[in-house]
């Protein structure tokens, strides 16, 4: 009886490891199988979406020649004239859109793909190009609103800044439409009025008063050739300083006092200005420029008023009122040593500096889709300037900047963008896109 309770004890241990051993190497196999074809699927997809990109070249290449040809030079702007094209193509692929104009003949168009109407998308990414370019500007070789394609490159004012990404993300967009059906979420791409001279009739316009809105966005405003990922943006600040004098005779300075004089030991004073912050592990250190001096009308008259402009680009961490309470203690210590100097100071534009985790699954999809086209693991960075990232996370919106280009081209005469470039920049967003929203 005993050996029989033992046997049938044992037998069952036995069983009850057996089918242990035997579920664990299932569940191993099931796992493996599993992750085996995700890999063969996701193989499928990388090669899919690089033969259709490959593909739509031509396309891009003939949107942004178009788009180039556009002349929307800010001043005055005159979007409609871009937004036009965008909306022929959303018309053609069936993509739903609005247009929304602050002022006249500066249009905004923003166009929707995936989940619609009643039902919450999961997630929405927003893509914004700008449609505005600066003046082209002279010593072109050749019309810079004719746009032209030369060893690979597409030459014209707005080719990098910023055309040719529009181009480059209406293909993506063409093909998210083309793959609707599997989107849970919703892509979202704007052309944007007024980029250039501040966004207040673009995304600024949109965010605030047509109710445009996202989880994450996109910004490919910012030239690294797809090799930087603007996760924080400086602080920018503009200030104007007024030298108030008296006017003379040029021959008899001693009877008037002259303004110039008195700005420029001031601008003496301020260039040696020291910031809080001096350093940061994703920015280059804070900078002063004196952007512009006016004054005098002839060399015989003592001026009375000088002006200058300041552009001041401070880190993170700064405070713009630290900056400017610096730059009043100065202006007040010059006028007590100068028993004529008077001077008054002008906030012109405060932008606070702005930044996101370098740690959210935006950088994570940017980083992981870069490095399966280009091979290339983009490096987070801060960057000087100022891109529209800024209003977006001022919003609660994740917002990065990425694209193809080279910042030496943005604004530049023959400015030019790499067509490879914009194709394989369609190629990574469809990924990005896929990988978020389906």
């Amino acid at each position: 009886m005993a050996n029989s309770e033992f046997n049938q004890s044992f037998n069952l241990k036995y069983l009850r490891l057996h089918g242990k051993i035997i579920h664990t190497v299932i569940s191993n196999f099931l796992s493996f199988l599993k992750i085996t074809m995700n890999n063969l699927l996701s193989n499928n997809i990388v090669d899919y979406v690089k033969n259709y990109m490959q593909n739509e070249e031509k396309e891009i290449v003939n949107l942004a020649c178009k788009l180039i040809n556009a002349k929307t030079e800010n001043p005055p702007g005159n979007e409609i004239l871009a937004v036009r094209i965008v909306e022929d193509f959303f018309k053609s692929f069936q993509i739903p859109y609005k247009i929304n104009e602050k002022a006249k003949d500066r249009a905004n168009i923003v166009g929707y793909i995936g989940c619609m109407g009643e039902r919450q998308p999961a997630r929405t990414l927003l893509v914004a190009c700008h449609l505005d370019v600066v003046p082209a500007g002279d010593d072109w070789k050749r019309n810079p609103f004719e746009a032209w394609v030369e060893n690979g490159r597409i030459y014209g004012r707005g080719a990098s800044d910023n055309k040719g990404q529009l181009a480059s993300m209406l293909a993506t967009a063409k093909f998210l439409k083309e793959n609707e059906s599997k989107l849970k979420g919703q892509f979202i791409l704007a052309g944007v009025a007024d980029e250039e001279r501040g966004s207040t009739l673009g995304l600024e316009y949109l965010l605030n008063e047509c109710g445009v809105c996202a989880d994450f966005a996109i910004i490919p405003d910012v030239a690294h050739n797809m090799q930087m990922i603007d996760v924080s943006e400086k602080g920018t600040l503009f200030l104007e300083i007024t030298s108030h004098g008296k006017q003379a005779h040029g021959s008899t300075p001693e009877k008037g006092i002259n303004a110039i004089w008195s700005m420029i030991t001031l601008l003496e004073r301020i260039k040696q200005l020291k910031f809080k912050y001096n350093s940061h592990p994703l920015h280059t250190p804070p900078t002063l420029n004196l952007g512009s001096i006016h004054s005098g009308t002839a060399p015989n008259i003592v001026p009375a008023v000088c002006k200058a402009q300041l552009d001041i680009r401070y880190l993170p961490e700064d405070l713009a009122d630290n900056i400017i309470n610096n730059i009043k203690n100065i202006i007040k210590e010059v006028e007590t040593q100068q028993k004529y100097a008077r001077f008054d100071l002008k906030i012109n534009s405060n932008q606070p500096p702005s930044a996101v985790s370098i740690n959210n699954p935006l950088i994570e999809l940017i980083s992981k889709h870069t490095q399966t086209v280009l091979g290339i693991l983009p490096e987070p960075k801060g960057l000087s300037g100022a891109t529209v990232t800024k209003q977006l996370i001022q919003k609660g919106i994740t917002a990065v900047g990425f694209g193809p280009g080279d910042e030496a081209e943005a604004h530049a005469t023959n400015e030019s963008i790499s067509i490879k470039e914009l194709v394989d920049f369609a190629e990574i967003m469809a990924l990005i896109a896929l990988d978020m929203l389906a």
